[in-house]
């Protein structure tokens, strides 16, 4: 997906909440916000929004030291989310789907998204999706795949809290070959392996990393691990909007789940600001 006019201000602002978390220093901050300014004149809209938004986690970092702004809050999501598990695997047995259930759970979690900047109640998005459903729903097609024999999956995974919701999902897919990837570094507030890690997802599948804290997927910089597993994979399940960002177009069996949370992403897709969406883009022919 190719960037919008819209990215360059969203970036200025991603810039303006992360070191606000940082440091009330109003000098550090307009420090931060002209380096990210003078950076955005060289980049140009064929990029990917995700990368346009790195720019601002990049000087966040570099002017003031704080590599992960986001620590704190990431660690609190994952135990709010985990003190939930029982209650969400109650909502699984009470499904006549389990796995269109579990779908609609893990976009559920995909509200929590740091970087957005809008406020958002967790528990009244699980109970409006569970009620309202897809705005465009390609699950059918993911279970006729999973029915059709055992699958190696690929399933890149977004946010911290939300990846409690993931484990929940991945759960569902006993009989295939799971992988699950998370970022590499610290960025807005993506999972990491110690996100992995605090929600024991080593103990349902095997994790990776992307190789670097880019925002999404940058391929220039993957993992040996994330290049072998996507080549490998027979689908690929990319949870959020900066997945969907960097890996739309890309030769593989995709599936994006994810809600639209911002005017571009939802335009890209043809749905409302808000929707929820589980989105396939089979292999190239």
């Amino acid at each position: 997906m190719k960037a919008f006019l819209d990215c360059v201000p969203c970036a200025v602002r991603q810039a303006l909440e992360t070191v606000r978390r940082v440091t009330d220093d109003g000098a550090v901050q307009l420090d931060v916000l002209k380096e990210v300014c003078r950076r955005l004149e060289e980049v140009h809209l064929d990029q990917t929004p995700a990368a346009l938004s790195r720019v601002a986690y990049q000087v966040v970092a570099e002017v003031t030291g704080e590599a992960d702004p986001y620590a704190r809050e990431k660690r609190e999501f994952n135990r709010r989310v985990l003190a939930l598990y029982d209650h969400l695997e109650r909502l699984l047995d009470e499904a006549p789907n389990r796995l269109h259930r579990a779908l609609g759970l893990a976009v559920a979690g995909n509200v929590i998204d740091l970087g957005i900047g809008r406020a958002f109640d967790l528990d009244r998005e699980i109970e409006a999706v569970l009620q309202r459903g897809f705005a465009r729903d390609d699950s059918a097609a993911l279970e006729a795949e999973l029915a059709a024999g055992r699958r190696h999956v690929l399933y890149v995974l977004d946010n911290a809290g939300e990846i409690v919701f993931d484990r929940l999902m991945i759960e569902q897919l006993a009989g295939h070959d799971v992988t699950a990837c998370v970022r590499g570094g610290p960025v807005i507030n993506d999972a990491t392996m110690a996100d992995a890690e605090q929600v024991g997802l080593a103990e349902v599948c095997r994790v990776i990393t992307t190789g670097s804290d880019a925002v999404g997927i940058e391929w220039a910089e993957a993992s040996d691990d994330l290049k072998a597993a996507f080549a490998e994979a027979d689908l690929v399940i990319a949870k959020g909007q900066a997945n969907f960002e960097t890996l739309a177009g890309s030769p593989q069996n995709l599936y994006f789940v994810l809600k639209a949370k911002c005017d571009c992403v939802a335009r890209e897709l043809g749905v409302a600001l808000g929707d929820v969406v589980i989105v396939h883009q089979p292999r190239p022919a």
